[in-house]
């Protein structure tokens, strides 16, 4: 298991051959499954439904979509951004031993006026001294899923 950012800018290094736009968003995309890992062992497991980008991406591969963020649909009623601010601080709470932390910087009403309101979530991943910024739009309601591989790790969420 990677725990220290010497070891991630390795397996990057591998991974996106000199790259070095590959190789941000492999980093990033590292980040995002280590907050979907939580996710899944968490108790909103059942509610959180990934969708957009880095589920095309799980599916079709890097090489056919990169991403700068994370899609997600909350199975319940609408939440406000305390609601949605509290889901996270309890999904951070899951330790994983990864040396991977995560800090909440701000949230924020997106698409009020859409048919399909949510809240934005700007948070930053913490590996060593490696900072990522990772945004999560959040939105609710009833949808279907399937589980899917992570990139890294031989996970499902």
């Amino acid at each position: 298991m990677i725990r220290t950012h010497r070891q991630l800018k390795a397996l990057v290094r591998n991974a996106s051959g000199g790259n070095s736009n590959k190789a941000q968003t492999l980093i990033r995309l590292y980040c995002m499954e280590r907050f979907l890992e939580r996710v899944s062992l968490s108790n909103y497991k059942d509610y959180f439904v990934l969708k957009g980008g880095v589920l095309i991406a799980s599916i079709l591969g890097l090489q056919q979509r990169s991403t700068m963020d994370l899609d997600a649909t909350i199975q319940a009623k609408p939440m406000s951004a305390t609601e949605v601010e509290n889901l996270i601080h309890a999904v951070l709470t899951v330790d994983l031993a990864d040396g991977m932390h995560f800090i909440l910087k701000s949230t924020k009403e997106i698409r009020s006026l859409s048919e399909y309101p949510g809240i934005r979530a700007q948070l930053e991943a913490l590996l060593d001294t490696m900072r990522i910024p990772l945004q999560i739009d959040f939105s609710w309601g009833r949808c279907n899923y399937t589980t899917r591989h992570c990139l890294f790790l031989q996970a499902v969420v």
